[in-house]
């Protein structure tokens, strides 16, 4: 485990090292709220300038947010971005061209420097037991939330988060907050779970974390040098995420919290950790690791003394991470076991296929059929 003081010295060099531009989108409650306020803590008045583009349904809760960051990091710039359902794609079609337009006459008013976006945080996505449900383009709902929206923002966004890097130190980090190393299942002859025995929490987590795996790996290897990508899990976090769950479940939620609280770990530490994940030193994009580490006995060590990560195709350094909160990625053991076959098999292919394949039929203006 990452311990906390070198999180915060990390946290503090990100803030210092040029002035940021980020997103956050899912950030309302929970654990995107908490790092969009750890970054506005961390930054205060002593970091290099910071806007943020918070995406958002509550137009209320948004404004209280922003009030506290304003509180937090009175230099700050933040910026509320309205959706209304992040599970249709032509919907993350509007609010990243929201965000493009915003960040692209922010840099003409200011003339400080280039349009970019240096982090992508996305924590948004539904917990329920609720049958299967497709949205009007024929996706499934909460698989949207999870995969398909983010990954749409993330290529909506490339020109912006690739503009970032200028050297080494600059590049962009993306972080994706679901269920690393949570794999089960992989139905590829049924990617979007449309047999009922395949359908349910299990299979979403599965499918949703394979896909992520590598197409995070794909984007990765597309742009080195200029971005990273971190799937994290976040082990337990009390959450006011359980509004949607059967009623005899919230009970028994809300039973065993008191128990509960002795094994989780608090919003603020989780905030700090996700903030984390935005090291340059820890999760390098592709291309990197050569330029700023030292390798002993075959372990590769960052000019700031921590240990570069093993990325999830078991390369020091790949530009696509896989971890748990605590910073230590999925044992290497356990991803060669989960997909070493799969890759032998072309499995890769197959999913970043039929990713592109839902983005081309949606943007044609046709409800996706699998």
């Amino acid at each position: 485990m990452v311990n906390l003081d070198s999180v915060r010295l990390q946290n503090t060099h990100l803030v210092q090292s040029r002035p940021l531009v980020a997103v956050f989108s899912g950030v309302t409650s929970g654990i995107g709220m908490s790092t969009l306020l750890t970054l506005a803590k961390t930054h205060s008045t002593r970091g290099k300038g910071l806007r943020v583009y918070l995406i958002g349904r509550n137009k209320e809760k948004s404004a209280d947010l922003i009030a506290q960051c304003r509180i937090l990091c009175p230099i700050g710039d933040f910026r509320f971005i309205q959706v209304n359902d992040l599970s249709l794609l032509g919907e993350v079609d509007r609010v990243c061209q929201d965000i493009v337009e915003q960040e692209t006459q922010a840099h003409q008013t200011l003339g400080n420097s280039a349009p970019k976006i240096d982090l992508l945080v996305m924590t948004q996505g539904e917990l329920s037991l609720e049958p299967r449900t497709e949205t009007a383009e024929g996706l499934e709902f909460r698989v949207s939330l999870l995969y398909y929206s983010r990954i749409k923002m993330i290529v909506n966004l490339l020109p912006l988060l690739t503009r970032t890097a200028r050297d080494k130190d600059d590049a962009a980090h993306v972080i994706s907050v679901f269920a690393a190393g949570k794999e089960g299942e992989l139905y590829l002859d049924d990617i979007s779970l449309q047999d009922p025995q395949h359908w349910g929490v299990g299979g979403t987590r599965s499918h949703v974390t394979y896909m992520t795996t590598f197409m995070f790996e794909h984007l990765a290897s597309q742009h080195p040098g200029k971005l990273s990508f971190v799937h994290v899990f976040p082990g337990l976090i009390l959450i006011d995420g359980f509004h949607k769950m059967p009623l005899w479940f919230r009970f028994i939620f809300q039973a065993l919290t008191p128990i509960l609280r002795l094994f989780v770990t608090s919003l603020e530490e989780c905030g700090e950790r996700v903030l984390f994940l935005a090291s340059q030193a820890r999760f390098p994009p592709k291309g990197t690791l050569c330029n700023d580490t030292i390798v002993t006995d075959g372990v590769a060590e960052s000019s700031h003394k921590l240990p570069v990560a093993l990325g999830t195709n078991l390369t020091l350094g790949s530009g696509a991470y896989s971890v748990s909160l605590d910073a230590e990625v999925i044992p290497e053991a356990q991803m060669r076991k989960t997909y070493g076959q799969l890759r032998a098999d072309g499995a890769d292919q197959v999913l970043i296929a039929h990713t592109e394949k839902v983005f081309a039929e949606i943007k044609a203006g046709r409800r996706f059929k699998d």
